[in-house]
């Protein structure tokens, strides 16, 4: 743990500016990063690129399942060298006492742990919230999973499509009688993660003390929907799947035009004439009850097969040029691979690539995240390779070479 940031204000060292320091604040913290798959890794991963260093703490001879997803080269996947970035890696055998007594160490000098096991694994491996305070009391622990530390579902086994049926989200999303999905659970509950996390930090310089901070994949999801949830709570009301729509305004949703779909977004009763105009429906403009949000509702089916009609006169590219000219917000829908090469993407800094000793050039999606007008991180280290990091870490916590080479001859470490 850093003395200086517990006590409130961590010290700049020699040759750091404060421009650095502004873009990477959460430098001079360590993160043990006990997570696998996606949540935890999104977690660290976050604030690895806020300047935290994040060592990652993977099982001996397996490590993050996440390293066989493809693609993969040289045995190594790009997947997880992607998502991994800025952390270190350091395998151990947390089943055998010398594993646990490296856990122990490090976690003497950590500042935040994280991890994304079932409710009670750490616990079983001798590494409960109350040894891990008595270790460190300003320890900062962040457990994520898919239903939490309490409740009946505790113990329920998830993953990201698990928490997003028993929320109720893939119900909202149908097309048609099929139900959609995206992965949002575990980055929605890995970048809420990384939020408590820089907060219990600032919370821990008045405080002194750290915290267990309990998240889950079923919580975070149950706040995607505030509209919904307030109609229910209020009244009772059930939704009824909108697919690409929104419950709340009319027009705003996909349509079809003469070549393609566009996405139309007329959110607001200003809009609604501007559209009517753009698009020569003199007799919706004409309609008093259309005049209102409330009244298009009521009216939907009728007014989304008229502009449907019309929007069959011209193509995507043809109607985009029309309701740009009349400010109405609209979209054709790009593929992933158009949004990753589009030219704001890259003026905004949002691919980051770095070199992998097997993956060779790595590109990834950067950090959301800018600060002084400039997107974080500027640079990247690769995921690590399983243990990459192992001399480094246990020379950094007091071993020597002969001690290290002890703990790899009992299988401690990797």
């Amino acid at each position: 743990m850093i003395a200086e940031q517990a006590a409130g204000r961590p010290e700049t060292s020699q040759g750091e500016d404060t421009k650095t320091l502004a873009r990477r604040p959460l430098q001079g913290i360590r993160v043990l990063d006990l997570s696998h798959v996606l949540a935890g890794p999104i977690c660290t991963t976050i604030l690895g690129d806020l300047g935290a260093d994040v060592v990652k703490i993977e099982r001996l001879g397996h490590g993050d399942i996440s390293r066989k997803v493809e693609p993969c080269r040289e045995g190594e996947s790009y997947y997880f060298a992607a998502l991994n970035r800025n952390k270190r890696s350091l395998a151990l055998d947390l089943k055998r006492n010398e594993g646990r007594r490296v856990l122990e160490k490090l976690v003497d000098r950590a500042d935040v742990l994280v991890e994304n096991f079932r409710p009670g694994t750490l616990e079983s491996l001798g590494f409960g919230y109350d040894h891990l305070l008595e270790l460190n009391p300003a320890l900062v622990i962040c457990s994520i999973s898919g239903f939490g530390q309490t409740g009946p579902l505790r113990d329920y086994k998830s993953f990201d499509l698990v928490a997003q049926a028993m929320t109720g989200l893939i119900s909202l999303s149908k097309e048609g009688t099929t139900p959609l999905r995206i992965v949002i659970g575990d980055i929605l509950a890995g970048v809420y993660g990384s939020v408590s996390i820089a907060s219990a930090l600032v919370g821990r310089i008045r405080s002194g003390q750290g915290c267990v901070i309990d998240l889950s994949l079923f919580e975070s999801l149950l706040t995607t929907y505030p509209y919904f949830a307030s109609r229910y709570l209020a009244d009772g009301e059930l939704p009824t799947p909108t697919s690409s729509g929104d419950a709340m305004a009319v027009p705003y949703g996909v349509y079809r035009a003469a070549d393609d779909d566009v996405v139309i977004a007329a959110y607001g009763d200003h809009l609604w004439h501007s559209l009517c105009r753009a698009i020569d429906l003199p007799e919706l403009a004409a309609d008093k009850e259309l005049n209102t949000n409330a009244g298009r509702l009521k009216r939907r089916q009728e007014v989304d097969s008229a502009l449907g009609e019309r929007l069959k006169a011209k193509t995507v590219a043809q109607w985009c040029d029309v309701f740009a000219a009349a400010g109405i917000p609209h979209a054709p829908i790009a593929s992933i691979g158009a949004a990753l090469d589009h030219p704001h993407t890259r003026s905004r800094g949002m691919i980051v690539e770095f070199e992998h000793p097997k993956c060779g050039i790595v590109k990834t999606v950067a950090s959301a995240i800018h600060i002084n007008g400039e997107p974080i991180p500027g640079s990247a280290t690769p995921g690590p390779i399983l243990g990459e990091h192992a001399e480094q870490l246990l020379t950094e916590i007091g071993y020597n070479s002969a001690m290290i080479a002890q703990l790899r001859a009992e299988g401690a470490v990797g």
